[in-house]
């Protein structure tokens, strides 16, 4: 799939977390529109949805990317798999198109012949490129750590990316 400047494609890319989800609007080629976290209480799985479709109608994209959770390398959860499955169902009823990006993919994009990225290496390269996202980069993590939220935001992006690089 190619794009041309003169024909922009608006993306909304979606990464759940436990609080709800990181995401990216980002308009081809190149042009990030807006990002952030959604924090969700309550039930988790309808304040999602309901969340999402609100984005949904305030940046009407031309496509939504989420994770493929049933391709090789993810390690979703049943209850995100189901979420997911949901979110692209409810893009799908809108006549929004939805396409699934193996969490592989990602990783094969953003990697080079000599060094397979990681996710850390993945952030760095998306702050670099977008760099209105710098400020948000989080520390790299140490092995104990749990994974610092903000992340989700560049995990959005990095689906949204590896699509328009198709």
């Amino acid at each position: 799939m190619s794009h041309t400047p003169t024909d922009p494609t608006r993306i909304f890319a979606l990464d759940p977390t436990t609080k709800g989800f990181g995401y990216a609007v980002f308009e081809t080629p190149f042009h990030l529109v807006d990002w952030g976290l959604a924090h969700v209480s309550g039930e988790k799985e309808s304040g999602a949805i309901a969340r999402f479709e609100e984005l949904l109608d305030q940046f009407r994209p031309d496509i939504v990317i989420l994770e493929d959770p049933a391709a090789p390398g993810s390690r979703r959860r049943p209850r995100v798999q189901k979420l997911l499955e949901r979110l692209r169902d409810s893009a799908r009823e809108r006549g929004v198109a939805v396409h699934l990006i193996p969490r592989l993919a990602v990783i094969e994009c953003f990697s080079s012949p000599e060094k397979r990225a990681t996710k850390f290496s993945i952030t760095e390269n998306l702050a670099e490129t977008f760099p209105e996202l710098a400020p948000k980069m989080p520390k790299r993590r140490k092995t104990w750590q749990s994974e610092d939220e903000r992340i989700a935001t560049f995990d959005a992006l990095a689906l949204a990316v590896t699509y328009a690089m198709k």
